[in-house]
């Protein structure tokens, strides 16, 4: 007699082509179950039905949405409009924007209710959480020139001679500053060449540390390069972070 090896038949659930809906969602949303094996209806009130599922075929355990009952036309009752669903669906607007909404866009759920009170919503508040302030910098350089800081920034307007940007140079240890005007960010590199002339020159030392922010006229190949050709030690601010160089900020 012949041995067959145990061989356990592979089903194939055939491909559905059309979503899904969920009894359970129905059922949270206050609407109650009534039928058999040829319709299930979906109650409002326990009295109004408002929506039909019939199976697909005769003995067939999925049930689709009656698309041709007339019950459709009160699907909307089925649509939960609230204020926090809206709110967290629509990336948090406020109360005012929302209202906005309602009463200048075409479609808008119109019988969204918004509370007399600011609900709490923890997506909000970790989005406007400001950071902890930042402690006091206890480090301080030894001696004139061994640290500088330099922050390049824009007047509100252009000054008589036309400059628009001035660039400041902070020695860490005395806080003494220079400051020179630029017509453009693109003068930077010159700035520093004289800068950094002056220094050696007239104080006969170099400067030993460069710290600024991740700006585009501190990052370019030249800038950068100067100040290695020099041995300086660059440094720079985590983006988005001025108070790492909060003596030039």
């Amino acid at each position: 007699m012949k041995k067959t090896l145990g061989i356990h038949p592979v089903y194939h659930l055939p491909c559905l082509t059309v979503r899904l809906l969920s009894l359970g969602t129905f059922l949270q949303q206050g609407l109650s179950i009534y039928g058999n094996t040829s319709r299930i209806s979906l109650l409002a009130n326990s009295k109004i039905e408002v929506l039909q599922c019939v199976p697909r075929k005769p003995g067939d355990t999925i049930y689709c949405l009656n698309g041709t009952s007339a019950h459709l036309q009160s699907i909307h009752s089925v649509f939960v409009e609230d204020y926090e669903i809206m709110h967290r669906r629509l990336e948090h607007p406020s109360k005012d924007v929302l209202s906005h909404a309602r009463d200048t866009t075409m479609g808008f759920p119109k019988g969204i209710s918004f509370p007399k009170a600011d609900p709490i919503c923890s997506g909000c508040a970790k989005g406007k959480m400001p950071s902890k302030s930042f402690p006091t910098s206890e480090s301080c350089a030894t001696k004139p020139f061994e640290k500088i800081h330099s922050n390049l920034k824009s007047f509100s307007v252009v000054s008589y001679h036309k400059y628009k940007y001035y660039i400041s140079f902070v020695d860490d240890y005395s806080s003494y500053s220079w400051i020179v005007c630029l017509h453009a960010k693109s003068s930077a590199i010159a700035a520093l060449k004289h800068f950094l002339a002056m220094v050696k020159n007239q104080f006969n030392t170099t400067i030993k540390e460069w710290m600024s922010d991740a700006g585009g006229e501190y990052k370019s190949n030249e800038f950068l390069n100067t100040l290695k050709d020099n041995g300086i030690k660059v440094l720079q601010s985590t983006p988005h972070t001025p108070q790492q160089n909060g003596r030039a900020e």
